[in-house]
């Protein structure tokens, strides 16, 4: 059963099985616009509509055939030569990135090291359990 909204114009259809809802006086909604109506004999649709030829599907023009082309012998998975190696310049990093990279990390480990010992009363005031890793170091005092 095909039915259309009379607000907005919106058709759906509708299986077999609704459509005796439909016509004992059952109401609809449109998903379109909300608008409910109990659709029916009093719109000119037939309760039970019967099945509609449907149209053809359209049929595509047949494409034009694929030009031949040689698809090339794939290289061989285990080669007989052993790789090249790779030039030492290309691998090593260069020195003052390096370099820099431990100078910065050392002077961080010593400032940590230098407010540790700096503020360790304050540390023990705060966390007891420091004057044993202190006293252990020889820091205690």
């Amino acid at each position: 059963m095909r039915v259309a909204c009379p607000e907005c114009a919106a058709e759906y259809d509708l299986p077999a099985a609704l459509a005796a809802r439909i016509a004992e006086g059952r109401t609809v909604r449109c998903a379109r616009c909300g608008t409910t109506w109990a659709p029916g004999r009093a719109e000119g649709v037939p309760a039970a509509a019967p099945d509609e030829p449907r149209p053809a599907p359209l049929q595509m023009p047949p494409l034009a055939p694929e030009p031949d082309i040689a698809t090339p012998e794939p290289p061989p998975l285990v080669s007989s030569r052993p790789p090249e190696p790779i030039p030492a310049a290309s691998r090593a990093a260069p020195a003052w990135g390096t370099g820099l990279a431990w100078a910065a990390s050392l002077l961080l480990l010593a400032a940590a090291a230098g407010a540790a010992w700096y503020w360790r009363v304050s540390l023990v005031e705060a966390w007891p359990p420091a004057a044993r890793a202190f006293m252990a170091l020889g820091l205690a005092g």
